[in-house]
């Protein structure tokens, strides 16, 4: 793989980075502002590779390996969602998933986590039609990506379509789906519409699942 840098942005973006991350555990200060600098600059760095090298990190799990950089990529951009959200910076997230989300193939696993935060953030501001139009895009593409189908419960719960946020679920909760990393949103989801809906057998097998999920991370 290509790591032989050619853009030269890529020293500021990656020091950018280094300070915003270091401000996590206390070792420095980083606003907002800060965060979403870095951000553009790593979007920037991206593309002007690409500009000599088109294939440059064509899948985002490939970005750390590609830059030759000590940071996981995936990790970064996590921390730089999270602080987005502490903040409700709702705006700037869907901004911030606009541009990241078309920069990458998908073609190893769907922008899950990114298209989630996206319908949240839309949620978080009001924009319910718009969110409920992107969560049914979302899973007319990626129709068995349990983040969708968590993302468009949500949405249905807060919306009062409780029978379709049901049938949602119970197309996908089959008795042996675990709850894990990769599926303890979709839990999420279905407790909080079983909460909501009072039924009280439904959610404490869903607890239950999550609970031993839980006590298996040690949480």
């Amino acid at each position: 793989m290509h790591t032989d840098l050619t853009a030269k942005s890529w020293g500021k973006t990656i020091e950018q980075i280094r300070q915003c991350h270091l401000s996590l555990i206390g070792a420095s200060q980083a606003t907002t502002e800060n965060w979403k600098e870095a951000f553009d600059s790593l979007i920037k760095s991206i593309k002007e590779e690409r500009v000599s090298y088109p294939e440059f990190a064509s899948e985002l799990k490939d970005l750390t390996e590609a830059t030759g950089s000590t940071y996981d990529f995936t990790d970064i951009l996590e921390e730089y969602f999270d602080h987005l959200e502490d903040k409700h910076a709702w705006q700037i997230i869907i901004d911030s998933c606009d541009e990241l989300i078309p920069l990458f193939k998908w073609q190893s696993n769907a922008p899950s986590e990114y298209m989630f935060r996206k319908g949240n953030a839309l949620e978080k501001m009001g924009h319910i039609d718009e969110a409920g139009e992107f969560g049914e895009e979302w899973l007319k593409k990626y129709p068995n990506d349990l983040y969708g189908v968590a993302s468009n419960v949500f949405l249905m719960v807060e919306m009062k379509r409780y029978e379709q946020a049901e049938a949602l679920i119970k197309k996908h909760l089959t008795d042996d789906l675990i709850c894990d990393k990769t599926t303890d949103t979709f839990f999420m989801a279905a407790e909080r519409l079983y909460e909501i809906t009072d039924n009280i057998n439904a959610k404490q097998r869903i607890e239950k699942k999550i609970a031993e999920y839980n006590e298996m991370i040690g949480k």
